[in-house]
């Protein structure tokens, strides 16, 4: 969570509130839209989740993301996963973004091992925040 909430454990009242009203949310854009649970194949083990959603900014775009038990990281699971989502969003011919907190070295290089180039920075509106800009990554079909 050190990238996504600073660290912070959200509230229930915000998980309520907040966080599953948008999960729930994004499955109404049809069914290969959403966020979806990533587990090991060999172990069946859950890993974490993946996002694969219209973004709420840009038309005509994919937001991917992926959130991995930290055990789980520096294994490649997140660039196999990132690779994946951009051919499906590209076969759909929609323009592929991912968005992270600037501090996030290893998802940024996931990024562009998933062929993502930079696009700009930008102020997420959201709460709590890293004292420095978010970066937003995209690659046109």
């Amino acid at each position: 969570m050190k990238f996504i909430t600073l660290g912070i454990p959200r509230t229930f009242e915000d998980i309520k509130n907040i966080s599953l009203p948008r999960i729930l949310n994004s499955y109404k854009k049809g069914q290969e839209f959403g966020l979806f649970a990533a587990y090991v194949k060999k172990t069946d083990e859950f890993i974490g989740w993946y996002q694969f959603e219209q973004d709420k900014d840009i038309d005509n775009a994919i937001e991917i993301g992926w959130r991995l038990k930290r055990d789980c990281w520096g294994n490649g699971y997140a660039t196999k996963v990132a690779i994946a989502l951009v051919e499906d969003g590209l076969k759909m011919n929609k323009m592929i973004v991912a968005k992270v907190m600037s501090e996030n070295k290893a998802s940024i290089r996931v990024m562009e091992k998933a062929g993502l180039n930079f696009a700009e920075e930008f102020w997420g509106d959201y709460e709590p925040h890293s004292e420095n800009p978010n970066v937003r990554y995209e690659l046109k079909p």
